[in-house]
């Protein structure tokens, strides 16, 4: 009978069994910057959807700071039941290498869910500055070495734009913020010169003529906004788009694995979905969860040789 009861309760704590009933709560996101940027957009909008494919409410939450590690390290350090989950971008895969050391391990750390998509930038500057076009840009930075401000609004912005000053052998001043909203604020004052930061925040910025967009780092234009040239266009061999996905703690039972991937790949294949995500320039890339995980492995790699390629480095 003891045997019995033992095995009873094995099997009902098995996570096969766990998963059964989940969710059977709120899910919290966590996401690593503040609100009103282009990333806390978009997961409020996932956090939505999915919140409502799962049949409890997905609940975000902004930990903002450090470019993404303080929210990382929640989540790393989160009860690994599928109630905490991260809503990652492409910085979770630069801030290995940009920074000296990171509390958690950037793969080993984590489960992969799914990737969500990618979207392309835009490169910006103050309507004061007297530029039109990039290579004007570059011209008068030339001149100017070191002197032109650029808000740096994250680890994957940061970077883009450190990578572009690399490629056009330019020096520009970082001024770290919290997220884009800040910086976007700075470069309509004035108070920097350059933004490098999602399209879904700065082209209605740019319309609106705020400030003036010269070149978005995708491989081609945006249909949003066919208008502005690429920054290979101006001559320089670049591409710089910023990803999303979403991570849960490292032994997260798979079945829970299995059910966020299945209903969040459900929604990303749904039209309404595609449609609603559009404003915001992105392109959905729904995976698996070793798909997502292998993509994460080469992104590290790829970033580490850049951050050595720019000499960028944050201790």
């Amino acid at each position: 009978m003891k045997r019995l009861l033992a095995l009873l309760l094995a099997l009902a704590a098995s996570p096969a069994v766990l998963a059964q009933g989940y969710p059977s709560k709120p899910i919290r996101m966590v996401v690593g910057f503040v609100a009103g940027g282009p990333t806390d957009a978009l997961a409020r909008i996932v956090a939505l959807r999915l919140g409502g494919a799962l049949g409890h409410q997905v609940v975000v939450e902004n930990r903002g700071g450090a470019d993404g590690i303080i929210g990382a390290d929640t989540v790393a350090k989160s009860t690994p039941d599928g109630y905490t989950i991260f809503f990652a971008s492409a910085g979770h895969a630069i801030n290995a290498s940009l920074y000296k050391t990171v509390p958690y391990r950037t793969v080993e750390d984590f489960e992969p869910i799914t990737l969500i998509g990618d979207s392309p930038n835009i490169v910006a500057v103050t309507p004061s500055l007297p530029v039109k076009d990039l290579r004007e840009l570059i011209a008068l930075a030339k001149a100017k070495p070191g002197e032109l401000n650029y808000g740096a609004t994250s680890s994957p912005t940061h970077l883009a734009t450190e990578l572009l000053a690399s490629r056009a052998g330019i020096k520009l001043t970082r001024v770290p913020y919290k997220g884009a909203a800040p910086a976007m604020q700075a470069l309509m004052a004035g108070d920097v010169q350059i933004v490098l930061s999602g399209i879904g925040t700065m082209l209605p910025q740019a319309k609106a003529g705020r400030i003036k967009a010269l070149a978005v780092t995708g491989a081609e234009r945006s249909p949003l906004a066919p208008e502005i040239p690429t920054v290979n266009e101006s001559g320089f061999k670049y591409v710089a788009t910023t990803w999303y996905g979403l991570l849960a703690p490292a032994g997260t039972p798979r079945p829970v694995i299995d059910r966020l991937n299945h209903d969040a790949r459900a929604l990303l294949n749904d039209p309404a979905m595609k449609a609603q995500l559009a404003p915001q320039g992105v392109v959905l890339k729904p995976s698996t969860p070793e798909e997502f995980g292998a993509f994460l492995r080469s992104e590290v790699a790829t970033w580490s040789k850049v951050v050595q390629e720019s000499g960028a480095r944050i201790e």
